[in-house]
């Protein structure tokens, strides 16, 4: 169910991006969950590099859509160069120049990586278990 101050919110999952097509279909799988969640108006994915669609084309993409706030959410375990430096300056550019216009009314929030957390235990706890059982993969 949408909250009300959710309702014009967008997030947006951003991967690194790779050769591998894994990877895109791995941010895809949790943006389908996320949005089975019902939670926010729009989930998308954006990709770094190597991967379409960038960051860029998606907040502009979300703006254009008339979407006033917009969380970008790296999914990354942990910070490190491109968490804080290369995403937040790809945030910063994305409404500069040609765009400013598009972009003078919408709130931009960066969050966290997910970080040390017990429900990724969880997640590594089934995994040792299901290894230990011969189901690893």
């Amino acid at each position: 169910m949408i909250k009300e101050s959710e309702e014009d919110m967008a997030v947006v999952l951003i991967g690194h991006g790779s050769k591998m097509a894994y990877n895109k279909e791995l941010l895809d799988g949790l943006q389908r969950l996320m949005e089975l969640r019902g939670v926010f108006k729009d989930v998308r994915v954006a990709f770094m590099q190597l991967n379409s669609p960038s960051i860029e084309e998606v907040l502009r993409e979300l703006a254009k859509s008339g979407i006033k706030k917009i969380v970008a959410v790296p999914v990354f375990l942990a910070d490190g160069t491109h968490t804080t430096e290369d995403i937040p300056e790809t945030l910063k550019i994305a409404f500069e120049g040609e765009w400013a216009e598009l972009g003078r009314d919408v709130e931009l929030i960066y969050g966290k990586p997910i970080g040390v957390d017990e429900r990724i235990v969880d997640i590594l706890l089934d995994r040792v278990k299901a290894a230990e059982a011969g189901n690893g993969e």
